[in-house]
């Protein structure tokens, strides 16, 4: 029976940590974008934006190879790369996601 019970309890906790998961901390750093720009009809005005991610790692967004300038190089009207989403009613600061609790928020922090 105890054992049902932890295995229960460790169950639950995998699973609330797994979807309840907010950003990493600290951030991954902090991306300046020269020019007004538009991700999947998203407006991107220039100026800096701090990088968060979720469920993933850092070097998978940040740098000339990452996700995020991947993101920027599409044209205005391009949908992202499949599986990738944009929240539209996600709370706070833009966020894509690939899957559940799987993906990286982009916050402007200056102009």
């Amino acid at each position: 029976m105890m054992i049902i019970k932890l295995q229960f309890l460790l169950f639950s906790y995998f699973s609330i940590s797994a979807y309840g998961q907010g950003p990493q901390t600290p951030p991954c750093g902090i991306v300046e974008i020269l020019t007004h720009e538009t991700i999947a009809g998203v407006k991107f005005p220039k100026g800096q934006y701090q990088i968060n991610v979720i469920g993933m790692s850092c070097e998978e967004v940040m740098g000339e190879k990452g996700l995020f300038n991947t993101f920027l190089q599409l044209g205005d009207n391009d949908t992202l790369p499949a599986p990738w989403i944009y929240l539209k009613g996600a709370v706070g600061a833009p966020k894509f996601v690939k899957g559940r609790a799987v993906g990286f928020r982009v916050e402007r922090v200056a102009d």
